[in-house]
């Protein structure tokens, strides 16, 4: 049986939402145009600024970014909230951060209890779903191999 989240989220194959963003400096622009419209992309989605094990997959992130295993992808993370948790982040990566109110719920990512989904989309340069992995538990939100291989 699907999960929740896989009911809702973009398929793969199918068109990235547009949403709304807010970056740390508080401008609010659409995702689709900080998104480079000639490179595939990794769009993370943490569960809060504050939670360690999507801290760690954000350390996960930077790590391939800077080992070349993402190519040329950009890699955009976004925090649930306003953009001072777009600043919290910011300050331990140099990967973009942004932060949303609705982007999260814009790609089906819920909430169970009190717990926000997180998640991680891969998508092509014309922004088309190449590859996504969400979930209510933050461990099982993030696959380096889904990464490499959807990159490949």
């Amino acid at each position: 049986m699907p999960t929740p989240d896989a009911l809702f989220a973009p398929a793969v194959g199918t068109p990235f939402p547009e949403m709304s963003v807010a970056t740390s400096d508080g401008a609010v622009v659409s995702l689709r145009t900080i998104l480079p419209a000639d490179r595939a992309a990794v769009v993370f989605f943490m569960r809060t600024s504050r939670c360690p094990i999507c801290r760690a997959h954000l350390r996960a992130l930077q790590r391939m970014a800077e080992a070349g295993e993402l190519g040329d992808a950009h890699v955009v993370i976004v925090v649930p909230g306003a953009p001072a948790d777009a600043r919290a982040v910011q300050r331990i990566t140099t990967l973009q951060t942004v932060a949303s109110t609705d982007a999260h719920s814009a790609v089906g990512l819920g909430r169970f209890l009190t717990l926000q989904h997180s998640g991680t989309f891969v998508l092509d340069p014309a922004q088309r779903v190449l590859a996504r992995r969400t979930s209510a538990l933050p461990t099982a939100s993030f696959s380096r191999a889904e990464i490499r291989a959807a990159l490949a």
